[in-house]
């Protein structure tokens, strides 16, 4: 057997010979440092001994996400603007011209003044007093309502018949 192979038969590295112990000098008065940690060996791997695994991308059911598709912005900012204008022709259309959604109605007070100075002034009826109209009364073409009156002590009704849509009315003679 040749020298360095035990007698067994299998390898057996060989050891490198020791060197003898640095000698170290005299301890000299230092000021004293905090004890340092020893300086960790590194892990050296080799037959036998556990290795650290790194998986390769896209290995065990991993794989890269795909691209996201981009959301065009373009359709969301025409259907914004194509609602924008249809509620403006709603609200044009109906609250200022023609006025769908706005109804004009008379203000009862001021048809009951114009009622009975009508009756004094134009028609020349002396002793008009209280006269009560109806609230609410549309100002519609062809409308037509009856108001109390009160002449010389006796009720009597006044027919009010809407002339047009700015509001002139015509004022019938008592009953």
């Amino acid at each position: 057997m040749p020298p360095g192979y035990p007698p067994s038969g299998g390898y057996a590295p060989q050891q490198p010979p020791q060197a003898p112990p640095p000698q170290q000098p005299a301890p000299q008065a230092q000021p004293q440092q905090p004890p340092q940690a020893p300086p960790q060996p590194q892990q050296q791997y080799g037959y036998g001994q556990p290795q650290p695994f790194y998986p390769s991308p896209g290995g065990f059911g991993f794989q890269p996400e795909p691209p996201r598709k981009k959301r065009k912005a373009l359709p969301w900012v025409l259907g914004g603007l194509g609602g924008l204008l249809v509620i403006a022709v709603v609200c044009v259309l109906g609250f200022i011209t023609p006025g769908w959604f706005v109804s004009s109605v008379f203000d009862a007070g001021s048809v009951q003044k114009g009622v009975e100075q009508t009756l004094k002034d134009s028609y020349g009826i002396p002793g008009v007093s209280g006269v009560t109209c109806p609230d609410g009364q549309e100002v519609e073409p062809g409308n037509s309502f009856q108001c109390q009156v009160r002449v010389d002590g006796q009720d009597k009704t006044v027919t009010i018949t809407v002339k047009n849509a700015e509001g002139v009315y015509e004022v019938g003679h008592p009953k």
